[in-house]
């Protein structure tokens, strides 16, 4: 965390001195911390499927299910840092057009896994 909070507060500083002399390089630094930064977070992507996975051996969950929650988890972290990006770079329309699309994504993926859950009510009702 602490590499993290480094790189990020650097990266800003930087930015925050070329923006007053040349903004599109500002934009640059931002882009590259930013994925920096996504390279450090998908390394503790392995602990959060080693988690996952231990759960799904303690409860009888379907595989596919827990595929589609890493995809769900997936979907949200890459939304969030394109619609960051780009509000970054004044381009707030873009980001919410990317919030939309991703939250029907997430809808659509969803939808699964709420018809076994309706499924499961629906048995267990009988």
């Amino acid at each position: 965390m602490i590499k993290v909070t480094a790189i990020g507060l650097a990266c800003v500083l930087l930015a925050v001195q070329l923006k007053q002399v040349k903004p599109e390089y500002s934009s640059y630094i931002t882009l590259a911390a930013g994925i920096l930064i996504f390279a450090f977070t998908l390394s503790k992507l392995e602990v959060i499927t080693d988690t996952i996975n231990q759960i799904q051996s303690y409860i009888a969950v379907d595989s596919a299910h827990m595929g589609i929650l890493i995809k769900m988890i997936g979907i949200t972290y890459l939304a969030e840092f394109a619609c960051n990006i780009c509000r970054d770079a004044g381009c707030s329309s873009i980001a919410g057009q990317i919030e939309i699309f991703a939250k029907l994504s997430i809808m659509g993926l969803s939808l699964p896994v709420i018809l076994a859950l309706l499924d499961t009510v629906t048995n267990f009702w009988q």
